[in-house]
């Protein structure tokens, strides 16, 4: 996830451009299967200096209810000679940038202000491969932070890459950054019966939203002001995706219910300060359930969707701030505990600040993408 004022470049990571003109494949219904391409323009300038080629894709994935969808997103590869088998690929998630279509991060030139990072990825010799997620410049609303769908559409995103012709490597790193921390992980969790073609060799998840206890949060009034005031509107309407009967006035109140619906309809990057100062000055009073049933449907999607569900194999790195207050860092500590005691192999690495903390930390997080690759060995931080 991503609140207004902690964007930064590890953030709402995806291209620029949108439209879905371009050279279109057979229209298979089939999941990973590529349906157009076209070339990306009007990209920032370092975007285009960074690499020698940049495609926008759309493709089939699978939506929440099972059935065939349209996803779009866009495939960045590094300048000069393709090593022997092709670029590596880097699978990228990207945090939060709205749950409106128009949210999608491919629609920026300077990618919702993440061009640098994808940029440096480039740099490192290794293909970019990113997913808008669905409803994104695509068919149908956005399942905001669902994870079985979103860490789909990372697998496939991967699959649809490797049908562009492009001389892209199988080795891939899954990253994932906030929102797309919980893609990253759905998607090497289930990996090996969704996409068993994906070679991973790892995860890298920086400031992940794997477990989001909202419920808990808002009947203890631990809310954090303004973050968590903020990112409360994109909540419901991930509840409204399955309940479109949802209201706000379920749980919104007060002047946060008046600002709701503004919130909910614009991208992150929109936001006013005068919607900040709302959310700065919020209290427990204006998020509350009325009652037990207006909380239910909550509780049910974070118990469908708040993970670990399982263990996987894949070495995860993980670097976060020590005083996260969007996806606070307690909630992050519980849930890695969980990997770990399923037997995920786990490097936890907690580094001063908040949610855009693994900013300061890219060269470390960048070696260590760096040492996969190499085949170096891991070292898990879990307890013994």
């Amino acid at each position: 996830m991503r609140a207004a004022r902690v964007f930064s470049v590890v953030a709402a990571l995806i291209l620029a451009g949108c439209g879905t003109s371009g050279t279109s494949s057979d229209k298979a219904e089939s999941a990973g299967a590529l349906i157009s391409q076209r070339q990306l323009s009007n990209l920032d300038p370092s975007l285009t200096a960074a690499g020698s080629s940049a495609t926008y894709i759309r493709y089939r994935s699978t939506a929440p209810d099972g059935q065939p969808i349209e996803v779009s997103g866009a495939v960045f590869v590094p300048g000069g000679t393709a090593p022997a088998g092709g670029w590596p690929v880097i699978a990228l998630a990207h945090g939060t940038s709205g749950v409106a279509g128009k949210c999608a991060p491919t629609n920026s030139p300077t990618l919702f202000g993440n061009a640098p990072a994808v940029s440096e990825l480039l740099a490192g010799r290794r293909a970019v491969v990113m997913t808008n997620y669905q409803g994104l410049d695509g068919p149908g609303k956005a399942p905001y932070v669902d994870s079985a769908s979103s860490g789909d559409d990372v697998l496939d995103s991967v699959r649809a890459a490797h049908h562009t012709g492009l001389p892209l490597a199988p080795d891939t790193v899954l990253v994932g950054v906030s929102q797309g921390g919980r893609a990253a992980e759905s998607a090497a969790e289930t990996a090996k019966t969704y996409a068993p073609d994906v070679k991973i060799r790892g995860v890298l998840l920086l400031s992940p939203a794997l477990s989001l206890p909202f419920v808990e949060a808002v009947r203890s009034e631990k809310l954090n002001a303004p973050d968590q005031y903020l990112i409360s509107p994109y909540l419901v309407e991930a509840v409204r995706y399955a309940d479109p009967a949802y209201r706000y006035d379920q749980i919104l109140h007060g002047d946060l219910l008046a600002a709701a619906p503004q919130l909910e309809s614009q991208c992150t990057g929109d936001t006013t300060p005068a919607q900040i100062a709302l959310a700065t000055a919020a209290t427990p009073a204006e998020v509350h359930f009325v009652d037990d049933a207006a909380a239910k449907p909550f509780s049910d999607f974070e118990s469908h969707n708040n993970l670990p569900k399982q263990a996987t194999a894949y070495p995860t790195y993980i670097v976060r701030g020590a005083n996260d207050v969007l996806v606070d860092t307690a909630w992050s500590t519980a849930a890695i505990a969980e990997m770990c005691a399923l037997g995920t192999p786990v490097h936890d690495l907690v580094v001063p600040g908040g949610h855009s903390a693994p900013t300061g930390a890219a060269s470390q997080w960048a070696s260590w993408i760096a040492d996969l690759f190499a085949g170096n060995p891991f070292q898990s931080t879990c307890p013994h």
